[in-house]
């Protein structure tokens, strides 16, 4: 008895649901592919071996196509034999296997949905880069909408976790970079003595704690808005 296995959700569509159509459109010559390939799939020896039937089923009609004709033009009847059952095994029992196949894979294998944390990673990624635009092509909105400034209480707008490093509390770039203590407080010291950062660069140059590692991991999440 094969383990249970959770059935996809409702509206996703199975990586296998086009395998009949190659019995259909090659007329059966390909059904000993994929009888074969769901075979392999499900690790079924009967359904692999069933699969060299199917391959004999293409041999037999293509004999009964290269049996000579009689002579009044009639096809003799061992090649009417043999191309009937070429249509009854290779052609609809192909597809008829296949479409059994298909759903026993899919039932086995159901499609992978994206992982949610990811998912919400990459819509955090998006907004960061609407938020960038918004400071560069209209500062005024993006103040409005308190951009970079998750210190600050009643936001609407997600920014997707931006922080600016010139006007956010060394408390909080702390928790929100996730950098240590000792340097959120350089960073905001160094800040004030030279009239604010321009750059992440900066942060390389007047900040002693801050390596190129760690600048790397917080590269895409920093802003500085001219203080």
């Amino acid at each position: 008895m094969e383990p249970f296995r959770p059935a996809a959700p409702p509206g996703t569509r199975s990586t296998t649901w086009w395998w009949f159509l190659i019995p259909i459109v090659s007329f059966g010559l390909a059904s000993f592919v994929m009888v074969f390939l769901g075979g392999s799939k499900l690790g079924s020896r009967a359904h692999m071996w069933s699969a060299g039937a199917y391959l004999l089923a293409d041999a037999s009609c293509f004999v009964g196509l290269l049996l000579p004709y009689a002579p009044d033009g009639q096809i003799p009847p061992a090649s009417t034999a043999l191309i009937l059952l070429y249509l009854a095994v290779a052609w609809l029992g192909g597809t008829l296997h296949t479409l059994y196949l298909q759903q026993r894979v899919a039932r086995r294998d159901p499609p992978r949905l994206p992982d949610p944390a990811v998912a919400a990673a990459a819509w955090r990624a998006n907004r960061r880069t609407e938020a960038r635009q918004l400071l560069t092509t209209n500062p005024a909105t993006a103040l409005d909408l308190r951009i970079g400034r998750p210190d600050i209480t009643g936001r609407q707008y997600d920014d997707g976790g931006l922080v600016d490093v010139n006007h956010v509390p060394p408390a909080w770039l702390a928790q929100a970079l996730q950098i240590p203590q000792p340097l959120a407080d350089e960073i905001a010291a160094a800040r004030m003595q030279h009239d604010g950062f321009s750059s992440p660069e900066e942060l390389l140059i007047y900040c002693s704690g801050m390596t190129p590692d760690r600048l790397a991991l917080i590269r895409d999440y920093i802003v500085f808005r001219p203080l």
